[in-house]
């Protein structure tokens, strides 16, 4: 059973410790304060922005988040990240191996994977292109298709033949190899995404839960006490950024600017200028520590560990 790492933390892993689950899959109730329970996801599909989080709950909104619809959803397992491909395919995962699919831009989901004994969280999916994409999670899982996801193959990420640690996040770097960014500091790259991952040094001992590709190819990694680094070769080499906070980051988006926004706990938000990378970092009025971020032009949506989404202007926040 997962264990609860931080208060904060919680919001976003979902590591809970939980009851077993049913072995047979029950449709995500329909609830009329949905738009206020804790998300963990943030996605969008053409102009509607998605939001995925717990107990299977998906809200959409077509009119820049002034209200919300649930969408319906075959599981009641908690959700923790939501990728598109285009404004109708995505996919969304989460507890118990969840995989799910949309093709009507996030209205209804149909259930591609549900392993309620596996104790598998999924923690995140990123697609490349419309055919391929990986998912990754706990227990060293991570997951790839070439089929849009109709077949997965399955790889089992450890440094040690006894430890099989959570795998948070993967990017692309500008010549086609691939990162996936883990616990305790430890990073797997393949050459090119086919090849097998192999663990490689590591610029730091703590968690890494996010990567980025940077507008100039350059890969950003970021997690614990607010570290992060920059490399400019794939992976092979780091430089650390100074981001300005101790708190740790949990997710991060590229602006239209082509500034990064790294978000994390107490409310914190840091913008990392275009190619200098030099900080400037804002706190929420209500310190509730913020699970993911979604560019929306001159604004940006924000999902904290106190519920719901807000929107919230860029435009003087960093002046």
């Amino acid at each position: 059973m997962f264990v609860r790492l931080a208060s904060f933390l919680l919001a976003f892993l979902c590591l809970t410790a939980s009851a077993r689950a049913d072995v047979t899959p029950q449709s995500a109730l329909k609830v009329p304060l949905a738009p206020r329970v804790v998300f963990l996801g943030l996605a969008s599909a053409g102009e509607r922005v998605i939001a995925v989080g717990e107990r299977g709950v998906i809200i959409r909104s077509d009119d820049r988040g002034a209200s919300w619809v649930q969408s319906d959803v075959p599981v009641r397992a908690t959700l923790t990240a939501v990728s598109f491909v285009d404004a109708q395919t995505g996919f969304a995962v989460g507890h118990d191996a969840v995989v799910l699919k949309t093709t009507d831009g996030g209205a209804s989901w149909t259930l591609l994977n549900f392993e309620p004994d596996s104790q598998v969280v999924l923690l995140n999916v990123r697609f490349r292109d419309a055919r391929s994409g990986y998912v990754v999670g706990s227990n060293g899982q991570l997951w790839s298709t070439q089929d849009a996801g109709a077949n997965w193959q399955r790889t089992t990420l450890s440094v040690e033949d006894w430890y099989q640690n959570h795998v948070f996040d993967i990017a692309w770097a500008a010549d086609g190899a691939t990162l996936a960014v883990a616990e305790k500091g430890v990073l797997y790259r393949s050459a090119d995404g086919v090849a097998p991952f192999e663990a490689i040094d590591s610029p730091y001992e703590g968690s890494f839960f996010g990567a980025l590709r940077l507008p100039d190819g350059r890969l950003l990694i970021y997690g614990m006490n607010g570290h992060a680094f920059v490399s400019a070769d794939g992976g092979l080499a780091w430089q650390r950024v100074d981001t300005g906070t101790q708190q740790f980051l949990f997710d991060g988006v590229v602006l239209p600017d082509g500034a990064l926004l790294l978000v994390g706990g107490g409310g914190t938000l840091v913008r990392l200028a275009p190619h200098t990378l030099e900080a400037s970092v804002k706190q929420l009025v209500e310190r509730a520590g913020i699970t993911a971020v979604l560019p929306a032009g001159d604004a940006v949506y924000l999902a904290t560990e106190a519920g719901g989404v807000q929107r919230r202007p860029l435009a003087g926040q960093f002046d």
